[in-house]
């Protein structure tokens, strides 16, 4: 008998709502999800998902239409994304921290049919509702804050109250139709909507097993946002591969060391501000860390310095550097755990499926050692910029994502990041690396946190200036830090101004917010 097209698509295609799907067949009545005291297996994570993608069709989402969200993590947030992800809608995670015209531009570009919020967040949107065109339905997600209901919005709980059926909805999803569609700033006064496939996703968790090492007894903390592209490859992995995943509203260091010896956490995933933040947590010695044997740093490279501190009090750890894009779903380059020291300042080989490269300015390969641009190809790669064809062909030009990052590859084939291609600071006529000069400051004895930046100079055309966090107690002046750059670096690398700061702004998934930094200096000093 021959199939019909429903058959045959379900036969061979590899789309996420499958994924959790298949998980709960395999682990069943295994813990998949831990939130605050309420513990999911994974039979029930995927029925919980049925029932929002239940609830989605009957509210009239159907396939390709968007649903964005406007929350930290919770496990309705969760449910309602993998139920979308069933019936081949698209979910769009804002990141919370918008406001305005931010949010505003993001959903008239994504034009979303329905925008889901956080109870705390309802304000935010209040404000901009009337701007929101296109939207047919609001929603909130209870963390039972004291904020004013809508009693015309959706309360998402209903979703799970026994309304909607756990069947599995059967609707027609190719591997290569749009699964996520994410904004991300770049350098670009616009954000950009990155669009995803889900095959793009099931090279991302081939990477996860072969380049990261996840596996079925371990335990995740997912504390960084799933607005992110980290976040969501995280919560994928630990579902696909019957791995415990701990939910957590944001990143707490704090919370992050209790978890970790409550619960008997395995791995980390963290930008290099959070490693570089938790052992200066009070009486971090007294928190039972045995059960943690792999940590990744994504964003920049773990500083040495960093790792030092790291080696005196958990010295067996399975360190990795990792690099990667939204654009690419994550994929890009993972250090290798037994050349990690070695390799420090590299951002590890090419993952899995992806072959990169560096170019110059002509898209022409060049030699090793040289530095240029990085390119990548290969599965996981985005299908395009959302309704934006001239930036898509500039990025993908030539058959390569061109990913705006400057580096180089060694003789043995190690991937080292220079800088962003944009944000290369150009003093006096010559390329600076900002990570470079960090590199140097942190290694002084009385910083704590340090970035560095280009200001518009008379002279210099832009000047090297770094802003520093000093340690607790510990006292600097600017003539003593440039003196101590003098001793490691080029004349026209060494900051030209020094600011010391209390804190920096950072993401809310824990990066520092360079050009926030910079734009908040100017602002400041305009008069």
């Amino acid at each position: 008998m021959k199939m019909n097209e429903l058959q045959e698509n379900l036969l061979r295609r590899a789309t996420i709502g499958d994924l959790i799907k298949r998980s709960a067949e395999k682990f069943g009545n295994r813990i998949a999800l831990l939130s605050g005291g309420e513990k999911v297996s994974f039979r029930t994570f995927n029925e919980k998902s049925c029932q929002a993608a239940n609830a989605f069709l009957e509210l009239g989402v159907k396939k390709g239409d968007r649903v964005a969200f406007f929350t930290h993590n919770c496990l309705n947030y969760i449910y309602c994304r993998m139920g979308l992800a069933k019936i081949g809608a698209v979910p769009v995670p804002l990141n919370f921290m918008l406001r305005g015209a931010e949010i505003t531009f993001i959903i008239n570009d994504s034009e979303p049919k329905m925008l889901l919020v956080e109870d705390a967040l309802i304000p935010e949107v209040l404000a901009v509702k009337e701007s929101l065109s296109g939207v047919e339905q609001f929603g909130w997600f209870d963390f039972k804050n004291s904020v004013e209901k809508q009693q015309e919005w959706l309360d998402i709980d209903s979703f799970f109250s026994g309304k909607y059926p756990t069947t599995e909805p059967e609707v027609l999803i190719h591997s290569d139709d749009m699964a996520t569609l994410m904004y991300t700033t770049g350098t670009e006064s616009f954000p950009k909507g990155v669009v995803t496939s889900h095959l793009a996703y099931y090279m991302s968790m081939m990477h996860l097993s072969c380049d990261c090492n996840f596996r079925d007894d371990d335990t995740i903390i997912i504390d960084i946002p799933m607005f992110h592209i980290a976040g969501t490859t995280i919560l994928l992995g630990a579902m696909t591969f019957g791995a415990k995943a701990i939910i957590e509203y944001a990143p707490d260091p704090m919370v992050t060391l209790k978890r970790t010896a409550s619960d008997k956490i395995t791995m980390w995933v963290y930008p290099p501000t959070l490693y570089q933040a938790l052992p200066t947590v009070p009486g971090i010695e007294s928190f039972d860390l045995s059960s943690l044997r792999k940590c990744i740093s994504f964003g920049a490279v773990l500083q040495p310095v960093i790792l030092e501190k790291w080696k005196k009090l958990k010295p067996d750890i399975e360190w990795r550097n990792y690099w990667g894009q939204t654009e690419s779903s994550p994929l890009g380059t993972t250090s290798i755990p037994q050349d990690f020291e070695s390799k420090i300042n590299s951002i590890g080989l090419p993952d899995t499926t992806i072959t990169l490269k560096v170019f110059d300015e002509n898209d022409q390969e060049l030699p090793t050692g040289k530095v240029g641009e990085l390119v990548m190809r290969g599965p996981s790669i985005m299908i395009n910029y959302w309704k934006n064809e001239e930036k898509t062909d500039e990025t993908l030009a030539g058959g390569w994502l061109h990913t705006g990052d400057l580096g180089y590859i060694d003789e043995d084939g190690y991937v080292y990041f220079v800088d962003r291609k944009k944000d290369m600071i150009k003093s006096g006529g010559e390329n600076v690396s900002s990570q470079e000069v960090e590199g140097v400051l942190l290694r002084h004895e009385k910083i704590a946190q340090v970035a560095v930046i280009g200001l518009p100079d008379d002279y210099w055309i832009e000047a090297v200036s770094a802003f520093v966090m000093l340690n607790p107690g510990a006292d600097a002046t600017e003539d003593e830090l440039i003196s101590y750059c003098k001793q490691d670096l080029a004349g026209y690398k060494v900051p030209k101004k020094v600011r010391f700061v209390d804190s920096f702004p950072m993401s809310a998934n824990g990066k520092l917010l360079k050009r926030k930094l910079k734009d908040n200096y100017l602002q400041a000093h305009s008069n």
